[in-house]
């Protein structure tokens, strides 16, 4: 319940325009190292695979609003893959790539926008998960925030690749 209510009031701020990052340089693996802790009940009977090179730039970003990313798709990722979970950053020109990978049934690519909605969720025939349907519009709005993107992916191994890109600022 705390966390619903926290959800709900997040994209209510989001939605309004009420939330602004509080950005400053960061170094991402501290705060995807920060949401691991968090989300280590959740990821109990998952087997996890992550990879946070030591090289990767500082990022400009609201630390808080950042781990709640990394946060919330670790959840879903949890809630609606099966076995192996992936947790993947990686460095590009310009940009980092957050990815998690999950090995459950996938989407169509026909709901792949409609995820990004607030109460948005697969029909219940294709998951037992229970949610609101606002982890993923939740990323997406605090992607928009920090200039990002939001891609959902079919991940080659099977599954969902979900992708956060943000620029890297100095």
């Amino acid at each position: 319940l705390h966390r619903f209510i926290g959800n709900l009031l997040d994209m209510t701020r989001l939605e309004s325009g009420a939330m602004q990052p509080n950005a400053s340089l960061h170094f991402p693996g501290d705060i995807v190292g920060s949401a691991l802790r968090r989300a280590s009940r959740l990821l109990a009977r998952h087997k996890l695979d992550v990879a946070l090179p030591a090289d990767l730039p500082m990022l400009r970003v609201d630390a808080v609003l950042f781990e709640q990313v990394v946060f919330n798709l670790l959840d879903n990722a949890a809630k609606y893959g099966a076995g192996e979970i992936s947790l993947r950053l990686l460095a590009a020109p310009g940009e980092i790539h957050i990815e998690v990978g999950d090995c459950g049934p996938g989407i169509p690519e026909s709901e792949i926008d409609r995820l990004k909605r607030p109460f948005t969720r697969l029909e219940a025939a294709r998951t037992n998960a229970t949610g609101t349907g606002l982890g993923l519009a939740i990323v997406d709005r605090i992607a928009r925030l920090h200039d990002g993107q939001l891609d959902l992916l079919p991940n080659p191994g099977g599954g969902l690749l979900v992708r956060l890109t943000l620029p890297i600022r100095r």
